[in-house]
């Protein structure tokens, strides 16, 4: 793990582009100065709000007020020395030794049979070949080394078993020569099984882990907010506010950034065109002097001059950097006389090199006044220019660009853009605007999924400090601009919540918890986190709450789950590896799996859907936890002394002897509104529901018959039915003109019964369905 400031960041950047092209997965966290709005620490959210309602009136705000202060970026390789325990030749790592001594033992028989029937040269090299193919790439190479090394020494053992007539390898019927090969070969497969050491484990994947300290630069119109309990907070955990505010990288927004970018390769260009001769020059009106003094002081400045250009002495010429050619710098002088001898020297010596005299490192106190004259050879004059070039570049990377390319980057590989050698060192000394390659120059392969965790605000952020400050007042348009810049984003948090088993769902699903989960919990191999590869001296760990180290445990958790997931499903006798899952599969395999596009909102009955993007906002995405909108009830009108105890009692009394197997595996979720109305929902343990119309009515009828039997005469309606109540409620309130949100609500429902009454009538009524 590095720590990540302008003093490195040019070094650092080179180093995440070099690792960004080849990496199955980035992850990300961010550290802000505030994550909620004042006086909104003293309510807690409304459960029951759409989505867009909470956008609105919550989560908008936030990140266009506050700033970030940290972005941890993990960056995840599949590790080549990682042997998967599923596969053939696997075994948990460095083990699978019976396998492989199976293997071995099968084809040492194979060459005694062929030794036995005259040892066939090209059936000797078959089976000498089978055996090596039952080792690895390492182990091969090891083989062979030994073999050669220790040639003369099986030889001698030969030999000195000949000697003493102890040749236990001899067949009747060989010659010398035969039973010399079997021996020889004898003690190599001996050699090779008793002095080969087990490799100790080793993880799937490896990491590279930056941790980003950003900070606006003074001229950004961006200001910065700190919320006092989010900065205490920070504090605890040992954020250095030192580093952000004095070595902070800024950053600003693609759109700007694209703008200062064609403004370098413009002036450039312009710069070329002019060198070849390619563009015409500008007419401009010459200073015309007047003053006798004037007159006369421009004519000594030229005068000594062309001294200095036809001297050749030494005392004269002033080396520049030791290799870039001689310079005069000339008297100094008011900007108008500046200007007449810029115009007179350029037309007489079109050769010579005119700069400020100040942007020299030993300036004096009259350099600003003054003008260097600079006398280059070609040679001298084009490494220059190139000096010059890559410095303005790294300025302005350094100076206006900085994180906003890290962005820029990481969403190009994310959308499957091309990173090469070639176009990242073009990149890095100003040849190329950006280190991917077009796409209409062939510059598209896989796209890289990035992880986050309850990431929502860390995805709103990023996009109010790289895309615009602003986010859209449309939540469904704000969900389209993050897919537009990550096409495919995995949630741990919903991974953990509603993809995960009960184990998992019934711990802490916060990411430090997790993170120290998967180190005990057993999913089938001892689970070993990624490496770090990039670790800084003196840096052995990270804490949680600091960007870069949360950002490899959402990583490491989404390795972890994701492999425990996958293993739940491998008992259908599936054959998938979590590599195969992520790069080798359809994205609807990993929706149903992994949840991919799937984004936890905190306190809600909803799960938000990236790619839901049509139909009115924010009324796509679904509600979580396999809640169904059918059998998810509004109660109220129940005394203050109800509990949620009392109401699961009330929901299971007498499930042990339900006849119907669904009523008897259904699983309650309780959210309360006030003190005497809440909402119930029912699922099955897996998450999922059955499609046909009939299990739904039963589901509801035993809801309602339960409720009514343990609570008394309360008033219970379906989701649907409440959502059309509030709708009439305000049409009323407003004189039928205007429409809440919420009464769009039933529109998807209506939709989305239409769907699943059309799947009715096509396929079984036991056909399963995941509705979340």
């Amino acid at each position: 793990m590095v720590n990540v400031t302008k003093s490195n960041f040019l070094e650092q950047l080179r180093d995440l582009l070099v690792h960004l092209p080849t990496a199955s997965f980035v992850s990300i966290d961010e550290e802000m100065t505030g994550i909620s709005l004042p006086g909104s620490r003293n309510s807690r959210p409304n459960k029951v709000e759409l989505p867009s309602e909470r956008y609105t009136n919550l989560l908008k705000e936030v990140p266009e007020r506050y700033a970030i202060l940290q972005v941890g970026v993990a960056v995840f390789h599949k590790n080549p020395k990682y042997k998967d325990p599923s596969s053939p030749s696997g075994g948990g790592g460095g083990g699978g030794s019976p396998s492989r001594a199976r293997a071995s033992s099968t084809a040492a028989e194979e060459e005694q049979r062929l030794l036995a029937n005259g040892g066939d040269s090209d059936a000797m090299e078959h089976a000498f070949m089978h055996r090596e193919g039952a080792l690895n790439q390492d182990e091969l190479e090891d083989l062979t080394e030994r073999e050669e090394d220790n040639e003369a020494d099986r030889f001698m053992a030969f030999a000195e078993a000949a000697a003493s007539g102890n040749l236990s390898v001899r067949r009747p019927g060989d010659t010398d020569a035969q039973a010399a090969a079997r021996a020889a070969a004898t003690a190599g497969i001996r050699m090779y099984e008793e002095e080969e050491e087990e490799e100790p484990p080793q993880p799937e994947y490896t990491s590279r882990i930056y941790n980003f300290y950003i900070f606006p630069n003074a001229w950004s119109d961006r200001e910065l907010t700190l919320n006092p309990s989010t900065i205490k907070f920070l504090m605890e955990n040992n954020m250095d506010f030192n580093k952000v505010f004095e070595e902070g990288v800024p950053f600003t927004t693609v759109k700007h950034a694209e703008v200062l970018k064609e403004r370098y390769f413009r002036k450039h260009s312009n710069n070329e065109a002019k060198k070849n001769g390619d563009r015409t020059p500008t007419k401009k009106d010459r200073v015309t002097l007047t003053s006798t003094n004037d007159i006369a002081f421009v004519a000594r400045v030229m005068a000594n001059l062309r001294e200095w250009i036809d001297s050749d002495d030494s005392n004269l010429h002033n080396l520049i950097n030791g290799q870039e050619g001689t310079s005069l710098v000339l008297p100094p002088c008011n900007a108008f006389l500046r200007r007449c001898l810029y115009e007179t020297i350029e037309a007489e010596y079109s050769g010579l090199l005119l700069e400020r005299a100040d942007l020299s490192p030993n300036a004096g106190p009259t350099a600003r006044n003054q003008i260097r004259v600079i006398r280059l050879s070609p040679e001298e004059r084009k490494r220059r220019e190139n000096r010059l070039k890559v410095e303005e570049w790294e300025k302005l990377l350094l100076g206006n660009l900085g994180f906003t390319t890290v962005f820029q980057a990481i969403s190009d590989v994310c959308n499957g853009k091309v990173l090469t050698k070639e176009r990242i060192e073009g990149f890095l000394d100003g040849s190329f605007p950006s280190p991917s390659v077009p796409l209409d120059e062939g510059g598209n392969r896989r796209q890289i999924p990035l992880i986050v965790h309850n990431g929502l605000m860390d995805l709103m952020f990023l996009l109010t400090h790289c895309h615009d400050p602003s986010l859209p007042k449309n939540f469904e348009e704000t969900k389209m601009q993050i897919r537009h810049y990550f096409p495919n984003v995995f949630d741990t948090k919903v991974m953990s919540t509603e993809y995960s088993d009960a184990q998992i769902k019934g711990g802490s699903t916060a990411l430090g918890d997790l993170f120290d989960t998967m180190k005990y919990v057993d999913i089938g191999e001892k689970f070993l986190f990624p490496t770090i590869s990039n670790q800084e001296s003196g840096l052995f760990e990270g804490q949680a709450h600091e960007a870069a180290w949360d950002a490899y445990m959402t990583g490491s958790v989404f390795n972890a789950l994701g492999k425990r997931i996958l293993e739940g499903k491998n008992m259908l006798n599936l054959d998938l590896t979590f590599n195969s899952l992520l790069h080798e599969s359809s994205d609807s395999l990993l929706r149903e799996y992994l949840g991919m596009n799937m984004i936890y909102m905190h306190v809600s009955l909803y799960t938000i859907d990236l790619e839901s993007t049509s139909g009115p906002a924010g009324l796509h995405d679904p509600l979580s936890c396999g809640l169904s909108i059918d059998t998810t009830f509004h109660v109220s009108g129940i005394t203050t002394s109800v509990s949620t105890r009392d109401i699961l009692q009330a929901l299971m009394a007498g499930s042990e002897g339900e006849g119907d197997v669904i009523l008897r595996e259904l699983k309650y979720d309780v959210i309360w509104i006030d003190d005497t109305s809440f909402f119930v929902g029912t699922r099955r343990e897996e998450g999922v529901a059955l499609d046909d119309w009939s299990t739904l009515k039963l589901i509801a009828m035993h809801v309602r018959n339960k409720l009514h039997d343990g609570l008394g005469n309360v008033d219970i309606l379906s989701l649907e039915n409440y959502f059309k109540k509030e709708n009439a409620a305000k049409d009323a309130g407003t004189g039928g003109f205007t429409k809440s949100i919420v009464s769009l609500a039933t529109a998807p429902f209506q939709l989305l019964k239409r769907a699943m009454s059309s799947t009715s009538e096509q396929e079984p009524t036991s056909k399963k369905r995941r509705l979340n």
